[in-house]
């Protein structure tokens, strides 16, 4: 049986719904620049309906049953996908972009510059070789050439320890994105106990899941468990990293021993907290970009097969191999197992390098390949500074035979690196002796710098003072084509600085063309969930229109029962 103030109470439940979405409308306009905000609209119903006699069913009003949100679960996936893949070319983008201004060029105080310098001073000094000031002038020349290669080799190492940094820097972001949506996770669920939509928390969330997927790709699903209430998994290469309230971390711990020789030190790995492996070849996001930019060998980290071990003595022998200029120690690996290395020998004759190892090989590593570090197609730091060592030492390797050739084979190298003693002498025909110059070290030799009369400019003591062919042997080096497998020193050189441009200009287009994707995504996203405040403006005018209607249907009730309580009984 209906109350006899039924029509007030319908008025009444229509002034509470009118309010309500007035509330919402409010909500969504106060939020309009709120970072990824979702609007919100409430879902209106009829109330449950009373019989009416025979004659039917009478309405009771409206209500609202639940507050939604305008949001597409399949562009949220789609973004996260795009997001990991323009995080990872955006890093790449960026620090290629450094590594090509280290190599100045084209400017006047690049390499060019500073390869034109030694080569002028070169013809000087052989129009008059006997003048000392032309020699120191050459080695004043050169000595700024090291320099400049040393500074070169200076900068990329510090751009590899700054993605280094990246890589620990990312890893914290991770953790701490993951903290914080366990931590949402179990607020959104304490909330929604109760039937409601913790909807503003559930944006927040978003967010969260959005600045993750640019640091590294992840897959991000929802579970419904037996109570009907949602859970949230986010995975990594199909591990878990949050599940619900729980929420696993990574680390960092550095490398013990170097995978590439051109490897700063204090290099980290990234593992999971628990000591459990982290596999980095699938991953994506800023952090897959720095770790290709740290780790980038161009796939030439060293490899080779096993020829024989001697259990005995703890050696190892490789041949085949593909570089000679190790580190020492060092660690090998084959398919998946290390072994440690204190020491190495390579035979320039045989190929082979014989490795003493820490412990005693296995017998069955007897035709196996073995690699140090791991292969990276991706050309970063370790790549060029593998190009730039070759220069140096190719070039180096070069002018010493000539220099140490002169004055009847009595004259001393030009070019060395600082901790050389002169214990090994330099071999052109055993590039092992120059293994251990690298940009790091590479020096002009300091005792003919003292004293210039060390220079050779002749192939014969007994010539006279205006010989120079050992001068002209040398500028004729300029156009050796032989000199290096790309032809010329200029040759080598400008193939590498060809290589980086390329390799920025790709990464550059990768870049544009994954913002823009993005960009669509995003558009894409806003047109459902952004706030349109003129749309807002509306619904605000709609509600206000409706509450002000609902609250005159009450007092047209307020006039009935006035009359029908108050005035009938007269």
């Amino acid at each position: 049986m209906r109350s006899s103030f039924f029509g007030l109470n319908v008025a009444q439940q229509g002034l509470y719904t009118a309010r309500t979405m007035l509330d919402i409308v409010n909500h969504n306009i106060g939020n309009k620049e709120t970072l990824g905000y979702s609007r919100q609209y409430g879902v209106q119903s009829a109330t449950r309906p009373l019989a009416n006699g025979r004659r039917g069913m009478v309405g009771t009003g409206a209500v609202v049953g639940e507050i939604n949100q305008h949001r597409n679960q399949y562009l949220d996936y789609k973004y996260w996908s795009v997001n990991k893949d323009l995080g990872t070319y955006d890093v790449k983008s960026t620090m290629l972009k450094r590594m090509e201004l280290i190599f100045n060029e084209p400017s006047e105080i690049g390499f060019t510059s500073h390869f034109d310098g030694m080569f002028d001073a070169l013809q000087v000094l052989s129009k008059e070789p006997a003048d000392e000031a032309n020699r120191a002038n050459f080695l004043a020349s050169s000595q700024s050439f090291a320099e400049f290669m040393v500074d070169m080799g200076k900068q990329l190492r510090e751009t590899q320890e700054e993605a280094n940094f990246g890589v620990k820097n990312s890893v914290s972001q991770i953790n701490s994105y993951s903290e914080q949506i366990a931590s949402l996770n179990q607020q959104i669920r304490n909330l929604e106990l109760n039937g409601n939509r913790a909807n503003d928390l559930r944006d927040q969330r978003m967010v969260i899941v959005d600045k993750l997927s640019r640091v590294v790709g992840v897959e991000y699903k929802v579970n419904t468990d037996q109570f009907g209430l949602e859970t949230v998994d986010v995975t990594l290469n199909g591990q878990a990293l949050v599940q619900g309230n729980t929420f696993h971390t990574l680390e960092v711990v550095q490398r013990e021993s170097q995978h590439n020789p051109e490897d700063s030190i204090d290099i980290y790995d990234v593992q999971w907290s628990s000591g459990k492996k982290l596999y980095t070849d699938k991953l994506t996001g800023e952090l897959k970009g720095f770790l290709d930019v740290r780790d980038g060998n161009g796939s030439r980290n060293f490899k080779g097969t096993v020829m024989s071990v001697d259990p005995a003595t703890n050696t190892l022998v490789l041949n085949d191999v593909n570089r000679f200029d190790l580190q020492e120690p060092g660690t090998l690996n084959v398919n998946g197992v290390e072994y440690k290395y204190n020491t190495y020998t390579y035979d320039e004759a045989s190929g082979e390098i014989t490795f003493d190892l820490v412990d005693s090989p296995p017998a069955s590593l007897v035709g196996e390949k073995m690699s140090m570090g791991k292969s990276n197609a991706f050309k970063g730091v370790p790549y060029y500074m593998q190009q730039l060592n070759t220069f140096i030492r190719t070039f180096a390797s070069e002018f010493n035979a000539l220099q140490q050739s002169g004055d009847d084979n009595t004259g001393v190298p030009l070019f060395m690196y600082k901790e050389y003693d002169g214990t090994n002498e330099f071999d052109i025909n055993d590039m092992s002796t120059y293994t251990q110059m690298s940009i790091d070290n590479f020096i002009v030799n300091p005792e003919m710098i003292e004293d210039v009369s060390l220079l050779s400019t002749k192939g014969s003591s007994a010539d006279g003072e205006g010989a120079n062919d050992i001068i002209l042997a040398m500028i004729n080096k300029r156009q050796d084509p032989a000199m290096f497998s790309k032809g010329t020193p200029d040759n080598f050189m400008q193939s590498v600085m060809n290589e980086l441009a390329i390799d920025v200009s790709q990464m550059e287009s990768f870049r544009n063309g994954q913002e823009q994707l993005t960009d669509m995504v995003v558009n894409q996203r806003l047109s459902i969930s952004d706030v349109d405040l003129e749309e807002e403006t509306l619904n605000l005018l709609k509600y206000q229109q409706a509450y002000a209607t609902s609250a005159q249907v009450i007092n047209v009730f307020d006039e009935i029962y006035n009359i029908t309580i108050n005035q009938m009984g007269v």
